[in-house]
């Protein structure tokens, strides 16, 4: 549900998010989600003028041990949401 191209040069990645496959209604509510549950900060595209509210922006600058934990807690928040739209298509 998240894609992304690699970066040429640039300090962080605009990745997108499949908002089909996830009940986000854009990606400022992705990324105030996301804060609130996980505790990691990232900016919605739509903050960076791009013209969909799909993607997010996230800085790599951190050291590698901050971004691990800082995507592992992107993978959580996102299987998490991944499985309760599962719920709600079963129910």
């Amino acid at each position: 549900g998240i894609t992304c191209v690699k970066p040429k040069g640039a300090l962080y990645l605009f990745p997108k998010i499949d908002l089909k496959k996830f009940s986000f209604r854009d990606d400022e509510q992705f990324t105030y989600d996301l804060l609130c549950e996980q505790k990691v900060l990232v900016v919605s595209g739509t903050g960076f003028n791009y013209h969909k509210p799909d993607h997010f922006r996230i800085v790599f600058l951190p050291t590698t041990e901050e971004l691990e934990i800082a995507t592992n807690r992107i993978r959580a928040f996102l299987d998490g949401v991944r499985i309760k739209n599962e719920e709600l298509v079963l129910a």
